[in-house]
């Protein structure tokens, strides 16, 4: 698998290596290539109009390509995550900013693996296998995922 890293922002440094492992882990062993772009709300709002017709920012994006990668270097989706708010989030409940970030990681990445959190019983299995690769990767999932943000992401739609 081929993950591109790509920092259009400056406002949170963005540890590429840190991304790749939190990708990896929830990509598993799926083929392709998969592209990460970090950007800045203002960014993350025009793409949000754009392409999902919601006029405000949001954590993070997933596009999945419509063909299923056939080799491991066919293009099979990207991951657009507003670094700006989860620099916010982390700071309003005393994260490490590194961790949100991971979590809009493995959240984007488990889109494109096929997850979905449209229903409650979808969100219950994406935010449980969410956990375990939070754990795996060293982080306190307990103090990251909230319940009441897929309340929220309803409420927006």
């Amino acid at each position: 698998m081929k993950l591109d890293v790509t920092n259009l922002q400056d406002i949170v440094p963005i540890s590429r290596s840190a991304v790749r492992r939190a990708a990896r882990t929830a990509l598993a062993d799926l083929l392709g290539c998969y592209s990460i772009v970090f950007v800045d709300d203002q960014q993350m709002q025009k793409i949000n109009l754009k392409y999902l017709g919601r006029d405000h920012t949001t954590d993070v994006i997933a596009f999945p390509f419509t063909d299923a990668p056939l080799t491991k270097d066919d293009c099979a989706g990207e991951i657009i995550i507003s670094a700006e708010l989860a620099k916010a989030e982390a700071e309003k409940r005393k994260l490490d900013v590194a961790a949100e970030l991971a979590l809009y990681v493995v959240h984007g990445a488990l889109h494109l693996a096929g997850f979905d959190d449209t229903t409650p019983k979808q969100a219950a299995e994406m935010h449980q296998r969410e956990k375990e690769i939070l754990d795996e990767l060293g982080h306190d999932a307990s103090r990251l995922w909230k319940p009441i943000r897929a309340e929220q992401r309803q409420n927006r739609r």
